[in-house]
């Protein structure tokens, strides 16, 4: 039958489809829309198949919107988890379907009882509304044109006691235009829209009941997963956030024996911490507190809570000793509470810590900074999120540009902006919930150290204010593209657009000039942190002097017709210039300024040394972890995916080493031979305790390792013979103290 043209329909009683309206109280109300005569509707079956469908591909493309991974392919009643979408993701993800929808879907559902795209498609469709399944079911658009009938003369409403000024008939029309206009919308998603109908259709906006009740079809751009050009996790690029698990782990009974086990000595090691969690939880929120949660592990997620610390070492509330291998994250390079940062403290302290005025040591500390790093001026702050920002809003301001390139890979803060994942179409998108997506609308996320990213980076150069880098990924630190970085400092130069070198962790820890001594690259700009405050939050930015000067204006003098000539940006805030930061941090440049390179030199040796002694245990038992380092940073990755592999940082913790899952380690020149020994054993007994729990595979048979009662392993392993009469390796039984276990093949 020929499509009738784009006009009013026939109409009649015999085909209505009831419409909600709001009634004003006591008052019956019934509305009705006819629908042209020759209109037929498919089955209800049909129709749910059909727009179950429809749905299945809007969530693949929402899904990837958020994640920034593709789903085309996959089985759709996969679940979530298993396609590598995280606790974080599936927040977003939450978040975004109830604005697309309408509708409150939970984490705890897209976690459980909808936890796949087949399962969370079919809840959907039962939960819309059911004009929307009979827009989506229409076999031809002429049903879709049917629609635009209430605004024809021709129409006919049935109304039962409607007051006099027809308000509510306004109100009829409007809900009948919101269902054409969603039929429009799925009739586009389906590639099958009237020919006959116009190219934009304007109808007048839904009343405020309609617009809550009403799921908005249309789906954000497609978004593709960014292509990683490594093995490297991108997913574990963005700090502190919680990680939370929440589906089963099942263990042999070999391993839930061990399991258990293990799980009775640290608790009963670590009694206080776990009581102190959760005396604290209903007041405290703290991402840490969660992080790596397990159903099965439940029981030991907790952190270790350190009452005092001294040199190299910790102690936690139940007076159990550590040597600390975190450090702070990276702040601490000289072992906790140095004598020479304790005294300028408590002097300051007694001289006062007043908040506002100019202090004596502000110019004194900026003037440090200059002489260390080789930049022209310096600015203060509190932290080195604050100082990366900075940076970037000094880029903008001097070149008048607006994109920012990041790279894959890299951590800059918590500021919004740099919180990003990219896509293969290089568009970014948030990578954490709260975060609204105009804010990376100029970020540019691209691969680190490519040919291609540079190759991006040439062609839009025009418009790229800067280039922000974590020179040396604390999260990668055996990455060091020198090439890579020269080519970049070349294009940047020419094109006008600033370099900024992220040196929060690898500034003054690896060289007095930080990673640009290292690797032979002058920044324009650069952001310090950690190390300089010796323990106290600060923040530094350094630079160029033509950069630099957009933070106050530039230079000018007294007694002559000078005055500043350069443009500002903001940048303030109420404890920059702290006194107690600046008495720290001027002990902290005087203390490197003295001792020269050599300090960061000598350290950075014992640690290159240690992680080539844990990679070739490693390597001797067969255990898929490698241990990569850069300068006095060192990092335990592991190369295959085993779900209870992350159990190696508490069995370390068990041993004495106070250190956190899965996050970048540091050494300090508070840690003596001792120390580096302690650490090296108990990662040796870990790496082992998991392989005997199958927690680990091995790779070789301990049969291949020498049988050399002069080469044990670990410290402390002996030689003797297995059931069979062989000659194999026993370790101390953590459980059994005094008695051995056998290294299992």
């Amino acid at each position: 039958m020929p499509r009738r043209p784009f006009a009013a329909p026939v109409t009649t009683l015999s085909n209505v489809v009831p419409l909600p309206v709001r009634a004003d109280p006591g008052t019956a109300i019934t509305a009705s829309l006819n629908l042209d005569s020759e209109a037929t509707m498919a089955p209800a079956a049909s129709a749910t198949s059909a727009r179950t469908t429809r749905l299945l591909a809007q969530l693949r493309t929402l899904f990837e919107d958020v994640a920034g991974t593709e789903f085309d392919d996959v089985d759709p009643a996969t679940h979530f988890v298993e396609l590598g979408l995280d606790s974080l993701s599936l927040t977003q993800v939450a978040l975004q379907l109830q604005k697309t929808f309408a509708l409150k879907i939970t984490f705890r559902e897209l976690m459980e009882s909808h936890s796949s795209f087949a399962s969370l498609a079919q809840h959907i469709d039962r939960l819309l509304p059911p004009e929307a399944a009979a827009a989506a079911t229409a076999t031809d658009a002429r049903v879709a044109t049917a629609a635009v009938a209430p605004v024809a003369a021709t129409q006919q409403v049935a109304v039962m006691s409607l007051p006099a000024n027809g308000g509510l008939i306004q109100d009829v029309i409007q809900q009948q235009m919101l269902i054409m206009q969603q039929q429009l919308a799925l009739l586009a998603h389906a590639g099958s829209p009237s020919p006959a109908m116009p190219a934009t259709v304007a109808p007048p906006p839904p009343p405020v009941a309609a617009q809550a009740a009403a799921p908005a079809i249309d789906t954000p751009p497609d978004e593709e997963a960014a292509l990683a050009h490594t093995t490297y996790d991108v997913k574990k690029a963005f700090g502190a956030i919680a990680r939370i698990h929440s589906g089963a782990t099942e263990l042999t009974g070999r391993q839930r024996v061990r399991l258990d086990a293990f799980m009775r000595r640290y608790i009963e090691r670590t009694q206080r911490s776990k009581a102190y969690t959760q005396e604290h939880r209903p007041h405290l929120a703290d991402p840490r507190v969660v992080n790596g949660f397990r159903p099965l592990l439940k029981e030991i997620i907790y952190q270790i809570v350190i009452e005092r610390s001294k040199g190299s070492r910790v102690w936690d509330l139940d007076g159990n000793e550590y040597v600390d291998a975190l450090n702070g994250f990276g702040m601490n390079l000289f072992g906790w509470q140095p004598d020479f940062v304790l005294d300028a403290v408590r002097k300051q302290l007694d001289l006062g810590y007043e908040i506002g005025p100019q202090h004596p040591l502000a110019g004194i500390v900026a003037k440090q900074v200059c002489e260390l790093t080789g930049f022209d001026r310096a600015a203060l702050c509190n932290t080195g999120s604050e100082a990366v920002m900075g940076t970037v809003r000094v880029a903008r301001t001097v070149t008048g540009r607006d994109t920012l390139v990041i790279f894959t890979g890299s951590y800059h803060g918590i500021f919004d902006e740099v919180i990003v994942r990219g896509t293969k179409k290089l568009r970014s998108v948030p990578a954490a919930p709260g975060i609204l997506r105009n804010t990376s609308e100029h970020v540019l996320v691209l691969d680190y150290g490519t040919p291609e990213s540079l190759a991006i980076i040439r062609e839009r150069a025009a418009s790229i204010a800067a280039v922000l880098v974590e020179p040396v990924q604390s999260r990668r630190p055996d990455f060091q593209p020198r090439e890579f970085l020269q080519e970049l400092r070349a294009i940047t130069s020419d094109a006008g657009a600033l370099l900024i070198f992220d040196e929060v962790v690898t500034g003054f820890r690896s060289h007095p000039r930080g990673a640009q001594a290292v690797l032979g690259i002058d920044a324009d700009l650069a952001s310090y942190g950690k190390v300089v405050g010796g323990g106290f939050p600060i923040g530094v930015i350094a630079g160029k002097r033509q950069y630099m000067d957009a933070l106050d204006g530039g230079g000018w003098q007294f007694g002559d017709a000078s005055i500043p000539t350069v443009g500002v940006t903001y940048f303030a805030g109420t404890f920059v210039r702290h006194p107690l930061a600046l008495a720290a941090a001027h002990a902290v440049l005087d203390h490197l300024k003295t001792s020269g390179v050599a300090l960061q030199e000598t350290l950075n040796a014992r640690t290159a040394s240690l992680a080539d002694e844990l990679n070739s245990f490693c390597a001797e038992v067969g255990a898929p972890i490698k241990v990569t380092h850069f300068a006095s940073v060192w990092k335990t990755n592991f190369l295959e995916d085993h779900p209870l592999q992350d159990l190696l940082f508490a069995m370390m913790r068990s041993r004495g080493i106070h250190i956190l899952d899965n996050f970048p380690c540091f050494f300090t020149t508070a840690h003596a031979e001792a120390d580096f020994v302690a650490i090296a054993k108990a990662f040796k007994e870990s790496v082992l305790e998991l392989q005997e729990a199958e927690f680990l595979p091995r790779r070789k048979k301990i049969e291949a390792l020498p049988l050399d009662a002069a080469r044990p392993p670990i410290a402390g392993a002996r030689l003797g013979k297995d059931e069979e009469g062989k000659p194999t390796w026993f370790v101390p039984n953590p459980d059994a103290p005094g008695k051995y276990m056998r290294v299992s093949a």
